[in-house]
């Protein structure tokens, strides 16, 4: 069903890869990716970006991008989300981006994403998890946390929406003149390239997305929390208030 709804959207708004961040992942590597790689039409391709890992992360990647020829692996030195993502978009030449994360691919979200696109008038389509409601079923101190982050980007930054950092369907003629002004700040990465679309006038849609607690995240709250705040404020410093 999938695959059905997935081919005509390529059809019409052009070639797909579908950007994942990961770091010590090994425990849902295949589980996640597995049902994806299967369903591959021609036209949407994978790509992974493994930064850092030290369990067996690199090894069950290797492995599978012998399985599956459609399939991209970059993997990189040390841990930064941000270096990540923005290399597995520098490193692409599709039409259309995706960016979402390994515990989230929300396909749900993909398809209505892409479908927006193809009216043409789109330059990003932002998941929110705050829109999620009743289908953001993580642990209460996560989904505070990023209600705090996105009051802090509305008040230092002037940001205008709901989430930052959810995944993201982007068009690469629009968002590629902006990819390489984005800083390689490990948590804050996804916020500054929406906040400099935002500015650069790019059109923006949001919509919810579904998600859920399947594995703990790889770097515990309270220590992510510090990091993001000195990131926010090196934020603010480059970038102004508005």
């Amino acid at each position: 069903m999938f695959l059905n709804k997935l081919q005509p959207l390529i059809e019409k708004c052009g070639t797909v890869d579908l950007v994942i961040p990961v770091y010590n992942e090994e425990t849902i590597l295949k589980s996640q990716l597995e049902p994806v790689l299967k369903q591959l039409p021609e036209g949407f391709s994978v790509t992974v970006v493994e930064n850092g890992s030290t369990d067996a992360t690199i090894s069950i990647l290797n492995t599978m991008k012998i399985q599956n020829p459609g399939f991209k692996v970059i993997s990189l030195g040390e841990p930064s989300y941000g270096n990540a993502v923005r290399n597995g978009l520098e490193s692409s030449s599709a039409d259309i981006l995706i960016v979402d994360d390994l515990d989230v691919l929300d396909t749900d979200f993909w398809l209505t994403g892409l479908d927006i696109m193809v009216e043409g008038s789109t330059d990003m389509v932002q998941g929110s998890k705050v829109l999620a409601g009743k289908n953001d079923k993580r642990p209460f101190l996560r989904r505070a946390a990023t209600r705090v982050l996105t009051s802090l980007l509305r008040l230092l930054l002037g940001f205008k929406g709901t989430d930052t950092h959810g995944p993201k369907i982007m068009k690469r003629s629009s968002m590629a003149s902006i990819f390489p002004l984005c800083g390689h700040e490990p948590d804050l990465y996804p916020s500054e390239l929406i906040i400099r679309a935002q500015r650069a006038g790019l059109v923006i849609r949001e919509l919810p997305i579904k998600l859920e607690e399947i594995r703990e995240t790889p770097l515990a709250l309270h220590k992510r929390v510090p990091r993001a705040i000195r990131d926010l404020f090196r934020l603010r410093a480059k970038l102004g208030s508005s």
